[in-house]
């Protein structure tokens, strides 16, 4: 921590002046009660100092870019140095390990490949998922014949693991328990992520597979990942130090994160929008524990031509365009509202056929899209809001 801290310090302009201003050194802060004393920082002071936040060795470190999605407010961009992302992967394989997954095996990422109806996909992608025996398949629009042909490709490559999002695993398991497929002897495993498994996904999960059904939690700008190894339980990886603030109930509130290993973008006490019931218990794991999440809850659009639309998906689709921010409403049966917050200096009419073209795939052509542009999105009481509506 206090190596992380003194890099802070001594690479970053913004850090330096929080230290000064505070009369405190780096080696001052030795547990967490010290650590408390430091601010926290948000996405909207990212976005103003985020020049002052950038290392000034960046240039001796492998980084990738990231970006945050326009769910929850302006797009934020930061780095993210390649220790993270190991660590991230590593804590994937031991997590899904105890569960009887063995690196190598081919499993279905129901998620959001394939998203746009045109391009090409990158050799660098094909050549990962190859080494990861990863099948990806499009977990965005899961119709009666798309879930059909997602059965047959299970059972032909013999697969035993399911990972995706909560909602399309959900609705691809319904289909299954709803025309008697039994899969049970097969599926190992399956693995959620990137919204909320609520009570009735888990419970459908597991009784059509009568199998384990692993949560995973995490953020990626906050460096935070977190499997539920154990039933109830979210494991925080070693890498964060994980806090809560303005607490509504027992040491559940707003979730800060301290990532102790990103040294190409530091981050003290980063308060990224969630929030949850963080605790402690030896008896299970060493380290914290979530034991719920609430927030990033998403719901599933039914249209009346069988097509559904599930949310995360649309995170890293609006992500692909200059687009500050999105809502997606059902009106009814067959019409969907998109309202869009632009960049007007790079948004283009290309970019706007692109998107009709890709929500006429995945809604149908019968589906009436109506496309508004908006100055801004007015947040929740929580400063969330709510970007996708049935």
């Amino acid at each position: 921590m206090q190596k992380f801290l003194q890099h802070a310090y001594d690479h970053t302009v913004y850090y330096k002046r929080i230290f000064d201003n505070l009369n405190l050194k780096p080696q001052d802060i030795k547990c967490l009660a010290d650590l408390q004393q430091l601010p926290t920082i948000n996405r909207e002071i990212v976005l103003k100092h985020f020049d002052e936040l950038v290392p000034d060795n960046l240039h001796t470190m492998k980084y990738r870019k990231g970006k945050t999605g326009g769910s929850t407010g302006d797009p934020m961009p930061y780095y993210c140095n390649e220790d993270v992302w190991g660590y991230v992967t590593a804590n994937k394989i031991v997590s899904w390990k105890s569960v009887g997954y063995k690196y190598g095996e081919d499993f279905v990422a129901l998620g959001s490949s394939s998203l746009f109806p045109f391009g090409k996909k990158s050799p660098i992608h094909t050549i990962y998922n190859k080494m990861r025996s990863g099948t990806p398949l499009n977990g965005m629009n899961l119709t009666n014949e798309i879930c059909a042909e997602y059965v047959e490709i299970i059972k032909k490559k013999k697969i035993r693991y399911l990972y995706g999002y909560a909602a399309s695993i959900y609705l691809l398991s319904k289909y299954i328990k709803e025309n008697n497929i039994n899969l049970k002897k097969q599926i190992k495993a399956c693995f959620t992520t990137s919204e909320m498994l609520t009570d009735e996904y888990r419970k459908l999960i597991g009784e059509t597979y009568d199998c384990p059904v692993m949560d995973c939690y995490g953020a990626r700008d906050a460096g935070i990942s977190a499997y539920e190894v154990k039933p109830g339980n979210f494991f925080v990886e070693y890498n964060v130090i994980a806090e809560v603030k303005n607490p509504f109930a027992e040491n559940t509130g707003t979730l800060l994160t301290t990532n102790f290993i990103n040294y190409a973008f530091p981050l003290i006490r980063y308060e990224f929008g969630d929030e949850a019931h963080l605790t402690k218990d030896t008896s299970i794991y060493n380290g914290q524990l979530i034991k719920k999440v609430y927030g990033r809850t998403s719901d599933i659009i039914r249209l009346d031509n069988g097509n559904t639309l599930t949310g995360p998906g649309f995170t890293i689709f609006m992500r692909a365009f200059d687009i500050i921010a999105y809502e997606i409403k059902q009106l009814s049966g067959l019409e969907v509202e998109l309202k869009l917050q632009v960049d007007k200096e790079k948004y283009s009419k290309e970019q706007e056929d692109k998107i009709i073209l890709t929500m006429e795939k995945f809604a149908g052509k019968e589906c009436k899209v109506n496309i508004v542009y908006v100055e801004k999105f007015e947040p929740l009481k929580n400063g969330k809001r709510r970007y996708f509506m049935s």
